[in-house]
């Protein structure tokens, strides 16, 4: 991981922007403050004017870093996106922005970034899993055989990485359903990105995807599931699901794309053998029976 980020501050001082790519689970936040610039947290920082006072209030003008990047990707933010653009041009080559993503962030956000996206695809970099010998044991020295146990277990992912290290330290089963630090990091990952290729090294993750399929649909997801159906072969856009699969939030302007992404993941994990659900982009979710 140090040569990680040491190739991610050659980048910076140089004066170019970095996008690193992290699905939940690759501790891409740590490692973003690690950097020692000026970190914007879309979590804290939730309106555009909220993130432009932020920026120009600091002194820090040589590196600023925006976790997570996917969270403000609409066109709210586009007047912000210009301003991080004119910035980085009236500082060229002494200011220097990461942008901490879930997932890669390609051309299909081109007209709500426009020219910040030059910037976002400078250089494309992702947070690598950890090795053996870079697990922290300062709670717990596991013997090789355990270290072993640990590297099948996690896929080098450092959150089960950890989750492992003092489960194995407190003896506290590695099952989801008796350990529920372990259950929510797990959902957290398959939530958001459960075809994260990295995660098909990890027994955990894998054994938790076989199990959850299984497992009875929530409410919101019978909902959805039950609005597609009528609607089958159609698509069904967000103003219909936000009514339909949420009857009891008033203002749907609350309901953000990422939740509704989040929602039809599930969904889509769940039901894969008999239905196959699309994500239409700008238009809508749409779901059709899976080929025999």
């Amino acid at each position: 991981m140090e040569e990680f980020r040491e190739k991610i501050l050659k980048f910076l001082s140089l004066g170019e922007s970095v996008q690193i790519v992290a699905p939940p689970g690759f501790g891409k936040s740590r490692f973003g403050r690690s950097l020692s610039g000026l970190l914007l947290d879309t979590n804290l920082l939730q309106t555009p004017d909220d993130l432009m006072i932020a920026v120009k209030s600091s002194p820090q003008q040589k590196i600023i870093i925006i976790d997570s990047l996917d969270r403000i990707l609409n066109e709210n933010y586009k007047p912000f996106f210009s301003y991080l653009k004119g910035l980085r041009d009236a500082h060229k080559y002494q200011l220097a922005y990461v942008f901490l993503t879930d997932k890669l962030i390609n051309t299909q956000y081109l007209n709500i970034l426009n020219d910040l996206y030059q910037l976002i695809s400078e250089h494309v970099e992702h947070i690598p899993t950890l090795k053996e010998k870079e697990y922290d044991t300062f709670a717990f020295s596991p013997t090789k055989l355990q270290l072993k146990e640990i590297t099948n277990l996690t896929g080098g992912i450092p959150a089960l990485v950890k989750i492992c290290m003092l489960a194995m330290r407190d003896k506290i089963p590695l099952e989801p359903e008796k350990n529920i630090k372990l259950k929510a990091q797990l959902e957290e990952m398959v939530s958001i990105s459960f075809s994260e290729p990295a995660y098909s090294n990890s027994k955990l993750v894998t054994d938790y995807l076989k199990n959850r399929q299984t497992r009875q649909l929530t409410a919101s997801e019978q909902r959805m599931l039950d609005l597609l159906l009528n609607h089958k072969n159609e698509i069904v856009n967000k103003e219909v699901i936000c009514k339909e699969v949420y009857p009891d939030v008033k203002n749907y302007e609350g309901i953000s794309d990422h939740s509704i992404d989040q929602l039809v993941h599930r969904l889509r994990e769940k039901v894969k053998d008999k239905y196959e659900i699309l994500t239409i982009r700008g238009r809508g979710i749409r779901l059709t029976a899976t080929p025999s």
